[in-house]
């Protein structure tokens, strides 16, 4: 299949990993973006404590706001394709979903009968929020989404048609 994918079975459980996709050349990038944007950021929080007018300080401080979120969303981006993996992992009524970067993350746990459907995702956004949602340092181009009652949970961040194609056939065979 496909080697950031790994498929077990076993005494009635199914183990689905997906492993990061990961660039080599665009994780550099992003390390130098990373490490340009947090000097950026440092210069204007030196700024903050200068004397400045109220006016000037309030700038800096939504700028320091807006900062902060970027800096966060790109080193969470950095960390999951070096070291992030999503885990399916499916026995004879749950699922359970866990998203891990290193040995931390979340999980998500649901009955099977909860669940409606899985099947591929379907973005509904265009053009400009698209190409964003796609770049490298985004982490929501998912693939494959659990259907439920009155929700929906996507996973299989960054996989190939065939390779989303196969684990959706691997899930449903298994159920």
């Amino acid at each position: 299949m496909n080697k950031r994918i790994e498929i077990s079975k076993n005494e009635g459980v199914l183990e689905i990993t997906i492993k990061s996709f990961l660039d080599q050349k665009k994780q550099q990038l992003l390390l130098v973006w990373v490490v340009l944007f947090s000097l950026c950021g440092l210069a204007i929080i030196s700024q903050f404590f200068e004397d400045y007018d109220n006016g000037t300080k309030v700038f800096f401080g939504v700028y320091v706001a807006f900062w902060l979120f970027f800096e966060f969303k790109v080193i969470y981006a950095y960390r999951w394709r070096k070291m992030g993996e999503e885990r399916i992992i499916i026995d004879k009524d749950e699922l359970t979903l866990i998203k891990s970067i290193s040995k931390r993350g979340v999980t998500q746990r649901f009955k099977l009968e909860e669940i409606k459907k899985i099947d591929f995702f379907k973005d509904e956004n265009g053009g400009f929020v698209k190409s964003m949602n796609s770049s490298y340092w985004n982490i929501n181009k998912y693939h494959l989404v659990l259907k439920l009652e009155n929700n929906q949970v996507p996973l299989g961040i960054d996989l190939e048609n065939k390779a989303a194609k196969n684990i959706i056939n691997e899930i449903r065979k298994f159920i």
